[in-house]
């Protein structure tokens, strides 16, 4: 299980704090690209394994939606 703290356009992943860039689901799978001054990555966050601010994220696209605010 993955849990993440999503704030202001920032996620914290595994203990560190990256900006948020763009996403897109793959079936269950939502891609998504994190960066800060020294690294940018993908990550793959996966539904109903992955919590954001304490809320299990039930589709690819719920994850996309959780992290723009929609």
């Amino acid at each position: 299980m993955e849990e993440i703290i999503y704030l202001d356009n920032m996620l914290q992943y595994r203990g560190f704090w990256f900006n948020v860039g763009s996403s897109y689901p793959i079936d269950q799978v939502c891609m998504v690209n994190l960066s800060d001054d020294q690294s940018n990555f993908d990550v793959a966050l996966v539904a109903n394994e992955t919590t954001i601010n304490g809320v299990l994220q039930t589709s690819a696209q719920m994850i996309i939606d959780t992290l723009t605010n929609a």
